[in-house]
């Protein structure tokens, strides 16, 4: 089947789903970019990186755009969906959160350098910290390596085209709601923004000594 066919075939599958009262999300996008905020540019970057790299995702992007992803969730390491292809197929991504090692060198990368959890979800922070943030191998953005892909598709490619779907589908909704990124990664982004150690207080003043210093009198 043609992928305009494929689109065909999906709408009359959401409309069908819907019909019977399936409670799905369709992801749709028909757009050359796929993401027009930070957080979701930042995921095709990466993932256009990962093609570089040889990862077959073309066939994914294509599904997408002719609106072949009938349902998309996110929730702590792990994306579900449902991709309409010749047949229905169920998607599952897993994802290991983030190690502790990386998440507390972003912590100190980060800490006292952003001033408010809606900055850093729009993206409007340092660059130095969004660099360190969005870095390929130890960022907040998963490589190839942390993905364990599986589809009920006959497909033996990995990722098939319905999961590279899917990974296209989540970054658009990432792309709308920052915040399903740290979901993902299981990363609680308030922990970013914790101030740095304040210093020790000082000691209280000797009023006794600086009042005969000054020959004053001292009323605290």
């Amino acid at each position: 089947m043609t992928v305009a066919q494929l689109g065909r075939l999906a709408a009359e599958r959401r409309q069908k789903l819907l019909d019977e009262g399936e409670d799905i999300r369709p992801v749709v996008n028909s757009s050359r970019k796929l993401a027009e905020h930070f957080w979701g540019s930042a995921w095709m970057r990466h993932l256009a990186r990962c093609e570089a790299g040889g990862l077959c995702l073309a066939p994914g992007r294509s599904l997408l755009r002719h609106g072949c992803v009938l349902d998309l969730r996110i929730a702590p390491g792990l994306i579900t969906a449902k991709v309409s292809g010749e047949q229905l197929y169920e998607v599952n991504l897993r994802i290991e959160p983030l190690d502790e090692v990386t998440l507390e060198r972003l912590r100190e990368a980060c800490c006292g350098r952003i001033d408010s959890l809606v900055s850093l979800l729009e993206g409007k922070v340092d660059s130095s910290v969004l660099e360190l943030l969005c870095a390929p191998e130890d960022g907040m953005l998963p490589e190839p390596c942390d993905w364990r892909m599986s589809c009920t598709c006959p497909d033996w490619c990995e990722p098939c085209a319905h999961a590279a779907a899917a990974v296209y589908a989540a970054g658009c909704l990432i792309d709308a709601d920052p915040m399903l990124l740290f979901t993902l990664r299981s990363v609680n982004p308030e922990s970013l923004l914790a101030s740095a150690t304040p210093p020790p207080p000082t000691e209280d003043f000797d009023v006794e000594n600086l009042s005969s210093v000054f020959g004053i009198d001292i009323d605290v």
